[in-house]
C-alpha cells in the first residue's frame, strides 16, 4: 500500500512517501506479527546545500515503546501474585487489629 503522509504524521504499514525540507522521504514500515517489531526503512534524498542520499533501518518493539509512550511497565505474572498474597496478609493483620480496637469501645 502506498500512502502519501506528512512530515511527522504517523507512518501507515507499507510505503510512506512525503516531501522533506529540501528534499523527499520514502519509508517503507512493517509489522511482524510473530516477534512483535516494527521494521522501517527510510531512503531520503537530500537536495539542498550537499546533495546526499541518506539511508537508515530501524526496528523496534510496538509493545515496548506503547508501554514506555503511557507510562507502564511490564511486569512478570509471579511477581504480581506474590504481590497480591502480601496485600491479603497484611489485610487479614489489619482486620483483627480493627475489629479488636472497636470491641474496646
Amino acid at each position: 500500500m502506498i500512502n502519501l503522509t506528512r512530515q511527522g504524521q504517523a507512518l501507515k504499514i507499507g510505503l510512506n512517501l512525503y516531501r522533506s525540507p529540501g528534499g523527499f522521504v520514502a519509508t517503507w514500515a512493517w509489522y511482524d506479527f510473530g516477534t512483535r517489531e516494527g521494521t522501517m526503512r527510510r531512503l531520503r534524498i537530500r537536495l539542498h546545500i550537499k546533495p546526499r542520499i541518506l539511508w537508515s533501518v530501524e526496528t523496534f518493539n510496538v509493545i515496548d515503546d506503547y508501554l514506555l509512550c503511557m507510562g507502564l511497565e511490564l511486569v512478570h505474572r509471579e511477581v504480581l501474585q506474590d504481590l497480591k498474597a502480601c496485600e491479603e496478609t497484611a489485610m487479614r493483620r489489619n482486620d483483627a487489629y480493627i475489629k479488636g480496637s472497636y470491641a474496646h469501645r
